[in-house]
């Protein structure tokens, strides 16, 4: 730690001496972040035990869980003297699990079930930035931003369900629409690399802190093709217990929830875009 911190204060002295002082700059930049939104993937998780443990037959796999996000951000930065810059930026972060289908069996029974997840945020970012250069074409520039987040979660899906004598038929479909806005913050280091004198490549990895919470919106389903009223709907977890369930049972209020259980725990749920994120982009100076 100490070797970092001696490293760290030799860069700063050297900075008035290598590069040139920071100016107005635009960068287009593209990145994916690993993820682990609990709430969503635990609800998936036990709608598939729940229905292995009452004889079920599913494939091993089960449902796959929301592992990623990709991110596009346009990203100005503004000089506030020769090192220190401010950063606004405006992006796009998405997540997706499409074609989440299983087939069951039950008995003589069989059908599928299938769903389609998508969360869309888009993203507004105002921080810090201070240029530390390495070289005279390379610079290294630790950021930190309060960030805002406009988001949207979707979700539609439906049944399948058929046996000897009684042909397939879609027994529930539906579609979840809702939006939510929230703050988070995130924190990273920018690696610039010169290739001409208004032109920079740049990596860019940190941490976004990103947990979107109170989406509200409509839902509707429709039964045996007969479609219910649209209503209002907040998107909540669970978690409940029972007598002929083996432990604490985890889910969404969204259609595939066996009732009949007590209540434990309820509350908004949270679609959680936190995570670890790197990106590379182009940066114009002016």
């Amino acid at each position: 730690m100490k070797k970092c911190l001696r490293l760290l204060l030799l860069l700063a002295c050297l900075a008035p001496a290598l590069g040139a002082a920071e100016k107005f700059s635009l960068r287009i930049s593209y990145g994916a972040a690993k993820i682990a939104p609990a709430d969503f993937n635990d609800f998936l998780a036990d709608f598939v035990r729940i229905r292995r443990e009452i004889g079920y037959a599913i494939p091993e796999a089960g449902l796959k869980s929301l592992d990623w996000s990709d991110a596009f951000e346009l990203s100005l930065s503004v000089p506030l003297d020769d090192r220190l810059a401010l950063i606004a930026s405006a992006g796009f972060i998405g997540a997706q699990r499409i074609g989440n289908d299983i087939d069951f069996t039950l008995g003589t029974a069989y059908g599928t079930w299938r769903r389609n997840d998508r969360i869309r945020t888009f993203t507004a970012r105002l921080g810090l930035s201070y240029a530390l250069p390495l070289s005279r074409a390379v610079t290294l520039r630790p950021h930190v931003s309060v960030d805002g987040y406009w988001s949207s979660f979707q979700d539609d899906g439906a049944q399948t369900y058929g046996s000897p004598g009684w042909p397939e038929d879609t027994e529930l479909e539906w579609t979840v629409e809702t939006t939510a806005f929230n703050f988070g913050w995130s924190l990273g280091f920018n690696l610039e690399v010169a290739v001409w004198s208004k032109l920079s490549l740049s990596l860019d990895a940190g941490w976004r802190k990103a947990r979107l919470s109170g989406f509200s919106g409509k839902f509707q389903e429709t039964d045996f093709g007969i479609p219910a009223a649209v209503r209002e709907f907040r998107l909540f977890y669970l978690e409940q217990q029972s007598d002929w369930l083996a432990g604490t049972t985890k889910a969404l209020n969204l259609p595939g929830m066996f009732g009949g259980s007590t209540v434990r725990v309820i509350r908004d749920a949270v679609l959680d875009l936190s995570g670890f994120y790197a990106s590379a982009g182009i940066k114009i100076s002016f």
